[in-house]
Order: structure tokens, then C-alpha cells, then sequence
């Protein structure tokens, strides 16, 4: 019982951010009881947080030894095992950490932008995104992070646009959603069905799009359909952006090229 509330004091002060408290309250205990494998899981984990250097490697290891390791442990002993090169040994835990079912719906999306950034586990990033969407189907980051994945791994690119879709479905007011899927459909030849879905955003919407990459992706898509009103709205934001960021005195030469379709109604 003692040991108990002594983890328990140490987990609470380690919820509330104090770290250093927290790990002195650990090792007072592990000192008292070195069999404590919850206590050596809670050292790693605030180690961890602490960023010292993987030394949270030794403690979570040793808790493997005594204890089946939380969700929470196993993440981030596998995290620090890809740290330190041992690429094949972090993979086989992530692995292991995606089969479980008691993994955290709150640990899911950490995982798969994590995943997502490391060669050779994009994969797991998808699996991470696949198993979040199982659980909460109408979850649309979900569906956004499956297609993203997805086309990573080069999936067909009408499975990709099938799931992004189904992001739009599930929150039609989501500009981010429709900006993905119209990139999807105009990269699949499809330029008449991807202004069908850009064009569904409100004009305060495009007003508020701050990424040089996507305006001018709209740019095309608008001037195609010969959208003036968006084309417009587009074409200022784009040469706002581009003068705040000083990219040149060329800047204004660059848009005179660019005539703005005919107005069409909206």
C-alpha cells in the first residue's frame, strides 16, 4: 500500500508538469523497491519528458521486465529507440503499440504525424490513421491523414480521392478538406470536378488561405473555369502574401502576365 500511494503522489505531481518533484518521489521509492515496475515506467517517462539524453531507454527497459508496459511506455520507449538508430527494434514496438486495443484515442494522432515523418514507417503513420478512423468514423482529420498517407505510399489515386471525399462528407464546411481533395482530382485530370468542390467554399473562406502552394493551385483551377470573382480574390491574397514576404522587386512584372478571366456568376 505504501508503494501505492507513494506512485500515486509521484503520477500526480508528474500530470501537474512537476517533473523534477515527481522523479525525486520515483527514486525514493525505487530505492525502497527496485521490483516496482510501474515506478521504473513512470521514471522513463518523465526522463523522457525531461529530454535526457535517452536515458528513459534503461528505465522502460527494466520495467519490460517486470511489468507489461503502458501504451504511453511502449511509444515512447520505441520513440527513443528510433532516436538512437535502432530502427528495426522501434519499428517492432510501434508495431506491437498499433495491435494493442487499449491505446489511447488521444495518442493516435501524435502517432501518426510522428510516424508520418520517418522514412520507412509511413506506413505505420496510415495504419495509425486507419485504426483512429475505425474508431471514430466521423472524425475528418482521420480520413485527411489516410489520404495524405496514402498517396505517400502511392496508392491509386482514386482510392486516394475516395477517401478524401469522404473527409468532405463528413464536414462539408471544411475548407481544408475540399482544398485536398480538388488537388487530388485536378492532379487526376479531373479539373472540372475539382472546381465543383473548390468552389463550394465560402468567399470569406478563400479570403483566409494563407499558403502560396495552394493559391496558386486555386489560381489555375479558377481561371480554368473562368471564375473571375474567386480568380480575383485568389490573385490579391497571393500578391498580399508575396509582397509581405519581400520576394522580389520582379513581383509585380510576374502578375501583370496574369490576365483574370471573365467575370462568370457564382
Amino acid at each position: 500500500m505504501e508503494t501505492q500511494n507513494a506512485l500515486q503522489a509521484a503520477i500526480a505531481l508528474f500530470r501537474q508538469g512537476s517533473h523534477t518533484q515527481s522523479l525525486e518521489r520515483i527514486s525514493q521509492l525505487l530505492d525502497d523497491d527496485p521490483h516496482a515496475g510501474k515506478a521504473w515506467e513512470l521514471k522513463g517517462l518523465i526522463e523522457d519528458a525531461l529530454s535526457w539524453e535517452n536515458r528513459a531507454i534503461h528505465s522502460l527497459e527494466t520495467a519490460t521486465t517486470l511489468v507489461p508496459l503502458s501504451a504511453s511506455g511502449q511509444y515512447v520507449l520505441a520513440k527513443n529507440y528510433l532516436e538512437i538508430g535502432k530502427t528495426d527494434l522501434a519499428k517492432s514496438v510501434f508495431t506491437l503499440l498499433l495491435q494493442r486495443e487499449d491505446i489511447p484515442d488521444r495518442l493516435l494522432p501524435a502517432l501518426s504525424t510522428y510516424l508520418g515523418r520517418q522514412t520507412g514507417l509511413v506506413h505505420l503513420a496510415l495504419e495509425a490513421c486507419r485504426k483512429a478512423a475505425r474508431r471514430d468514423p466521423d472524425q475528418g482529420d482521420s480520413w485527411l491523414g489516410m489520404a495524405h498517407f496514402m498517396s505517400l505510399l502511392g496508392y491509386p489515386q482514386i482510392q486516394v480521392a475516395n477517401v478524401l471525399r469522404k473527409a468532405v462528407c463528413i464536414d462539408p464546411e471544411n475548407r481544408h478538406y475540399r482544398l485536398a481533395l480538388s488537388q487530388q482530382l485536378k492532379r487526376m485530370g479531373e479539373h472540372d470536378k475539382a472546381y465543383q468542390v473548390v468552389k463550394q467554399i465560402p468567399l470569406s473562406e478563400l479570403k483566409q488561405i494563407s499558403s502560396l502552394d495552394c493559391l496558386e493551385r486555386l489560381l489555375t483551377i479558377f481561371q480554368d473555369a473562368n471564375d473571375q470573382l474567386c480568380y480575383e480574390i485568389c490573385f490579391y491574397k497571393l500578391r498580399q502574401l508575396k509582397s509581405s514576404d519581400s520576394c522580389g522587386p520582379d513581383l509585380s512584372e510576374r502578375f501583370k502576365a496574369k490576365t483574370p478571366p471573365r467575370r462568370i456568376r457564382r
